[in-house]
């Protein structure tokens, strides 16, 4: 589960989610049904020496966080920033 807020005023609805380790063009972001709707992969990288892992904490594959939205939004005047892990959508 991506942790996240999110906010509204008079004039917008923002989305924050935390998506920590991924690059922005590993992720979707669309509008549905009155929802955000984020998706994508984590993809698993092994670590390059001999060894085993005594503590796997971190979560790797596909994943989606439908986020529903408070009003109604139009969405082809939405802007979204991806920056030091958090996605910003408003």
């Amino acid at each position: 589960m991506l942790a996240g807020n999110v906010f509204e005023d008079d004039t917008k609805v923002v989305v924050r989610l935390e998506i920590p380790g991924m690059q922005k063009d590993n992720f979707t972001v669309e509008v549905q049904n009155g929802a955000l709707i984020v998706s994508g992969e984590k993809r698993f990288e092994r670590e390059q020496t001999e060894g085993r892992y005594r503590t796997f904490q971190c979560a790797y594959g596909a994943f989606q966080r439908r986020v529903p939205l408070p009003a109604p939004v139009v969405a082809d005047s939405a802007t979204a920033a991806y920056r030091n892990g958090i996605l910003r959508v408003e």
